[in-house]
């Protein structure tokens, strides 16, 4: 007898189930597809424990004969395509016929539908037909999915918590809001109302909705158009940015895809403009001749494959870089709160006071003051870069004294004489062995680098109020993950305050945050906390460091005093490691004796 044997329908779903229908967010994608594919202009989700309990999908769109909805429990069962061409002309979202059955293989499935004229009510539980009777019923459909995962104990254990298993729901309706912002979307949560559109087709109002109105008023139209493609959306201006390429939406012929290319290319577009680790925000619709586009390529359809996919990425690249050359991108620096926005080094990160040097600091770099004996500064000319802000925070105290005990200070590894400067750039010193050339600006970074990660490795949650207090705003679906994961936040001194429907206030921080950039650095930690799971605090914490001794760091042509270059070459040697800045580039070459004579071939 043969091994090989024909399953039945039920174990055929149940395997069908397992790619279309991964969790609730599945179930809820699957029945909004089906309703928007049905031409409803309005569209009710209920959502009751994360959708475990129950999930309900109500439309106002055609509706089913009896004998269609019979016949929509079979598997491949599809009014949406014919034939293998109509597989190359996909024009609605779903085409396989595997939902239905799927769904209603692993829950309790609840059918009502109606053409206007009589309404039909089938029941599935667990893939087996239960009953079919009349119902009353408006024009449209509801769906209604209990018992979800009940019959398969494995895919029930590995759901994670109500919140977020909602907010896996919720944003996928955000999704398709801004893929149809014609259509009215209502999701409820508990019997609660959590998110709404008005469906009058303005995809800004969307935006708002997800984002907040200042976000929404600093967004740019985009339009691009050829003969292959038409893109349209806004892409926001380059003060307003996020810590995750999450925020950058892509859309194709109204189907929300993960299309990395497109994502690439917008934000490649922004590399000139945003500090590393930022990404826009943006809501990009490509419409595109289905022949053109193949969406059959993952259970999900989330991912989709372009027959022009280099002109494409070539059009969307381009057509954002103009776009954002065509408008003023000046920051506005209205208060301290837009101040901190701008990503650009303020004057408190330029110049550090002179109780904030580091111990191995012994005069400020970047004047040309001089203490004569008697105690009293004599100042001489300040370099031309600093404002007269900034000499203010560098005067220099009557008597001055290190910060920290002598014993403290580290010792010198190896005692490098400062010769000369090159074109304010570059340090040239010596010694017994042979010459150093000296990148000042590097070696200044690796100098503040060890400072501020030694000031900083004990995490000191002494708290310090702030004058204006930072505000994030994140849509519903973040909202919901950060009010269940917050207390790792809290363990590092960050308290989210909510603020409004789905934002936060941040009211202070810790002292050791005094200078790095806090709006941006809670942001990062809130995305950490988001995506992972996770708060690493030292990683970020590194990045923070390392980008603030950049900006606290000499320059080029800055053109410094002898005891200046002395005092670099010292602290240089001073470090742990004083051979590469934070980011890895050489900050001191060595010439020895020798190779410097067979560089002038004086030895053979």
């Amino acid at each position: 007898m043969g091994k090989i044997r024909q399953l039945d329908d039920i174990l055929s779903n149940k395997i069908a189930a397992g790619e279309v229908v991964e969790r609730p967010s599945s179930v809820v994608k699957e029945l909004v597809e089906n309703s928007i594919d049905a031409g409803a202009s309005k569209i009710d989700i209920f959502i009751e424990d994360g959708g475990m309990q129950k999930i309900k999908v109500c439309d106002n769109g055609e509706g089913m004969e009896a004998v269609d909805a019979r016949l929509c429990f079979s598997r491949h069962a599809t009014s949406k395509i014919k034939d293998d061409r109509d597989l190359f002309n996909i024009m609605t979202l779903g085409f396989r016929g595997e939902a239905i059955p799927s769904i209603a293989s692993v829950s309790r499935f609840d059918l009502r539908t109606s053409t206007g004229l009589q309404g039909t009510s089938i029941v599935y539980e667990f893939g087996k037909y239960q009953q079919e009777e009349v119902c009353d019923l408006p024009k449209g459909t509801q769906i209604t999915v209990t018992k979800l995962f009940q019959n398969v104990p494995a895919r029930l254990k590995y759901l994670k918590s109500v919140n977020s298993e909602f907010a896996a729901i919720h944003q996928y309706v955000e999704r398709m809001a801004l893929a149809y912002p014609k259509i009215a979307f209502h999701l409820y949560h508990n019997d609660k109302a959590i998110f709404q559109t008005n469906g009058k087709g303005q995809l800004l109002e969307v935006i708002a909705n997800m984002y907040g109105i200042a976000t929404a008023k600093n967004m740019l139209p985009l339009h691009l158009q050829t003969d292959e493609f038409q893109i349209d959306g806004y892409i926001s201006k380059i003060d307003t940015s996020r810590a995750s390429k999450a925020n950058i939406i892509t859309l194709v012929n109204h189907r929300y895809v993960k299309n990395i290319m497109s994502i690439d290319a917008i934000n490649n577009a922004y590399r000139s403009y945003l500090a590393d680790n930022r990404y826009p925000i943006a809501v990009v619709n490509i419409e595109v001749d289905p022949y053109l586009v193949d969406v059959n390529v993952h259970p999900s359809k989330l991912e989709v494959r372009f027959s022009k996919e280099y002109e494409l990425r070539d059009l969307i690249y381009n057509g954002v870089s103009e776009t954002l050359r065509q408008v003023d991108l000046t920051y506005e620096a209205k208060n301290k709160q837009t101040e901190r926005e701008t990503f650009k080094p303020q004057l408190d990160q330029m110049t550090l006071p002179i109780s904030e040097e580091p111990p191995i600091q012994e005069t400020p770099l970047w004047t040309q003051s001089t203490v004569s004996k008697d105690n009293h500064s004599v100042e001489e000319p300040v370099l031309a870069y600093q404002s007269q802000e900034v000499q203010q925070d560098v005067i220099i105290p009557e008597n001055p004294q290190p910060m920290m005990k002598e014993e403290k200070i580290k010792p010198i590894k190896e005692k490098i004489y400062a010769k000369v400067q090159i074109h304010g750039t570059y340090l040239i010193g010596e010694n017994e062995k042979g010459m150093y050339l000296v990148d000042q600006h590097a070696a200044q970074e690796r100098i503040n680098y060890e400072y501020y990660k030694d000031k900083f490795a004990n995490l000191d949650l002494t708290m310090q109020p702030l004058i204006v207090p930072l505000q994030f705003e994140y849509p519903m679906s973040e909202f919901l993950i950060l009010e269940e994961r917050k207390e790792m936040l809290e363990k590092v001194g960050i308290h989210l305050e909510v603020f409004g429907q789905h934002g936060y206030i941040v009211r202070s921080l810790p002292l050791w945050m005094k200078k790095i950039d806090e709006n941006v650095f809670v942001d990062e930690m809130i995305q950490e906390v988001l995506h992972k799971n996770h708060l690493d605090v030292v990683a970020l914490q590194d990045h923070a460091i390392a980008t603030l001794s950049c900006k606290a760091s000499l320059k080029a042509n800055t053109y410094l005093s002898q005891a200046d270059m002395q005092t670099i070459f010292d602290n240089l040697m001073r470090c742990d490691n004083p051979y590469v800045c934070p980011h890895g580039r050489p900050t001191i070459i060595f010439y020895s004796s020798y190779e410097l004579e067979k560089l002038f071939k004086r030895v053979v």
